[in-house]
């Protein structure tokens, strides 16, 4: 048996699970963009200023994800996590929390905006003041919800390759 028997990387993982939300939002963004041209048609263009950002976004987490696999991290007859791949979860964890705070932010501000604006053809307007305003307001505190996140994966791989740790005979 000359594969290691590990598990894939939590870079990996990560990033399979924002290319699967990013998929779901892309889908919705599109229904949402067909749908509304029917029945709402000042309002479609809320659903697809969206679309172009979620695919860039799919892109990069596509790109990431394909370059997290396994296989292009580990060598043959790797039998524990490199330094290399250590990193990369570490710093892999930094962008996924910085996509989900992103996206949470973005879907926040569009419900907030598009409850207290009347008028449909003002909502985009009002959803990207508010969403400038929360970065401006959180800035100080998006480093440390990313470094947070970072400290967090630094951790449990640290955990994990202490528990690990094979028995010296």
């Amino acid at each position: 048996m000359d594969q290691p028997n590990f598990d894939e990387p939590d870079a990996h993982v990560m990033m399979r699970h924002a290319k699967s939300i990013m998929r779901f939002l892309l889908i919705v963004a599109l229904i949402a963009t067909s749908v509304l041209l029917l029945f709402l048609p000042p309002a479609a263009y809320l659903a697809a200023l969206a679309v172009p950002a979620l695919f860039l976004g799919f892109v990069f987490v596509s790109y990431l994800e394909r370059q997290s696999q396994a296989k292009v991290l580990r060598r043959k007859n790797q039998s524990k996590i490199s330094q290399n791949e250590v990193e990369m979860d570490v710093q892999y964890a930094g962008i996924s929390t910085a996509i989900a705070l992103t996206v949470f932010l973005g879907l926040g501000t569009f419900i907030l905006a598009a409850t207290l604006v009347d008028d449909w053809s003002m909502v985009g307007m009002v959803a990207a003041i508010f969403f400038l305003l929360s970065i401006f307001l959180l800035f100080p505190y998006i480093p440390l919800f990313i470094e947070e996140a970072e400290h967090d994966e630094s951790d449990k791989l640290q955990h994990e390759a202490e528990y690990h740790e094979e028995p010296k005979v």
